[in-house]
């Protein structure tokens, strides 16, 4: 018995290994994009997958692999959340308020600053992912150093530039708007409800003459992050394709999935939440 459980811990660790290397592979032959802040992001994040690689940590060398795939292929990927990392409750404020100046900067920053930028949001989620391991007090405090670094580093960037160009003129006013289309439980279709929605959608673009449309891909937590984000990215291109049976013209519209990080509400691991999907 315990010779057969052995062989079935081997094969897992086997079969997460493969994962891991199949999605670094991808990596690193992918193509830049004609992002410099994506390329960069995809950079860092190849970069922390083969550190994790090398210390035999597959889950984590894969799961920034793919954060870096999402990047390469130019989805738009954020930095993550720490609710969904274990991470002490006395933590978490600290936490969230870097995150918030973090995603506060790397707007402000992104196109002037790329490789500053994604440096940030790497160093970002490689504090969460230390931290989440809590075992070296030292690599902890060292990570957060590194990415209050950078920010400061970037609003120092900021301050300069905005003085050299001077004034600048107010931007013209952007209306926009947001349609939520909830979906059911590891489903990738639409109810009656949402599908009504969806139409008062299509008539809302059709008389609004210039519009983009970004589309983002959810799913709450029930089921493996990988297949999370698969199924937020079937919903993404589920209300992408019907917009174009409707008559809205593809070059309007960008998807995004998401999987199970950045939740409405959030839920412990296998938890399922109708507004997370």
């Amino acid at each position: 018995m315990l010779t057969r459980a052995l062989g079935v811990l081997v094969l897992l660790c086997l079969v997460s290994a493969c994962d891991s290397t199949r999605s670094l592979r991808e990596l690193r032959s992918a193509a830049p994009t004609d992002d410099p802040y994506r390329t960069a992001l995809a950079t860092g994040y190849r970069d922390f997958s083969e550190q994790k690689e090398a210390g035999y940590d597959w889950w984590t060398s894969k799961y920034f692999a793919d954060k870096g795939l999402m990047a390469a292929y130019g989805r738009e990927v954020t930095p993550e959340d720490p609710a969904q990392w274990d991470i002490a409750e006395t933590q978490l404020p600290e936490f969230s308020d870097a995150r918030t100046k973090l995603v506060a900067s790397i707007e402000a920053n992104r196109s002037t600053q790329p490789e500053l930028s994604a440096a940030a949001v790497v160093a970002y989620d490689r504090w969460i992912e230390v931290t989440h391991n809590r075992w070296d007090v030292a690599a902890i405090e060292e990570r957060r150093d590194v990415l209050f670094a950078i920010l400061t580093k970037l609003e120092e960037v900021h301050v300069a530039e905005s003085a050299e160009a001077g004034p600048v003129a107010a931007p013209t006013p952007v209306e926009s708007t947001s349609t939520v289309l909830y979906f059911p439980l590891d489903g990738d279709r639409l109810g009656d409800s949402a599908n009504a929605a969806l139409a008062e959608l299509v008539r809302y673009v059709q008389t609004s003459g210039n519009v983009t449309i970004a589309i983002n891909g959810h799913a709450d937590r029930v089921g493996s992050n990988d297949y999370n984000l698969t199924l937020s990215e079937r919903r993404a291109r589920f209300v992408m394709e019907a917009l174009v049976k409707a008559g809205v013209p593809s070059g309007l519209m960008q998807y995004f999935a998401f999987g199970e990080t950045d939740p409405s509400v959030p839920t412990p691991d296998d938890t399922p939440e109708p507004k997370n999907r």
